[in-house]
């Protein structure tokens, strides 16, 4: 049974590798743009023009929804983490494996059906005039349109990248923690189990 210090604990240590993971995307995503030719910070622009804010405004509030979204998947991740034995992350690789499980998961149930039913459905009204934006925007939305297989391919690689640093990070702030239950564990376990071995004749 889990204690709230340790859901605490975990989900603490899940935001900073969420925002780990988060601002290691920060750069990705200007990759992006550069790839399909758009004004970087293109994509956080479209998160807060698809709540009715423009210009430096909409890019702001795409930033700041990203972190946010990037530390909840991580205190998700790790407080899950402690739910079974099976999913402790108990060394780095495993830490990894399991943070980039995590980004595809995250872009198969949240990224892709909000980008196909809610992002690209917006993009192709602003490209085709239906709402008011200025010709800059209208021009980029649609190149949007028009790279929107390349757009979706290049997140799921960024949704593993952004899981395997967040696990990865995960990883190096529980393994002392793992480390130091072990011991304790072993320094709680009565002396005649700790040697049985040795002190018990052969048979």
């Amino acid at each position: 049974m889990m204690t709230k210090h340790e859901i605490y604990q975990m989900a603490k240590i899940g935001c900073i590798a969420g925002l780990v993971g988060g601002f290691a995307l920060f750069s990705s995503f200007f990759w992006i743009d550069s790839e399909v030719g758009v004004p970087f910070g293109t994509f956080y622009k479209m998160v807060g023009m698809a709540v009715g804010l423009h210009g430096l405004p909409a890019i702001a509030f795409g930033f700041v929804a990203h972190m946010l979204t990037a530390a909840l998947i991580g205190a998700t991740f790790c407080i899950c983490s402690i739910m079974h034995k099976m999913l402790h992350i108990s060394s780095v690789p495993k830490g990894i494996i399991a943070g980039a499980v995590t980004g595809i998961v995250v872009y198969a149930i949240f990224f892709m059906p909000i980008t196909i039913y809610v992002m690209m459905p917006m993009t192709a009204s602003y490209a085709s005039g239906l709402y008011t934006a200025t010709a800059d925007d209208v021009q980029i939305a649609k190149i949007l349109v028009q790279t929107s297989d390349t757009i979706l391919w290049g997140s799921l690689v960024l949704h593993v990248l952004y899981g395997a640093v967040m696990g990865l990070f995960s990883s190096i702030m529980l393994y002392e923690d793992y480390n130091m239950k072990q011991k304790e564990k072993k320094e709680k376990k009565p002396n005649w189990q700790k040697f049985e071995s040795e002190n018990w004749p052969s048979t």
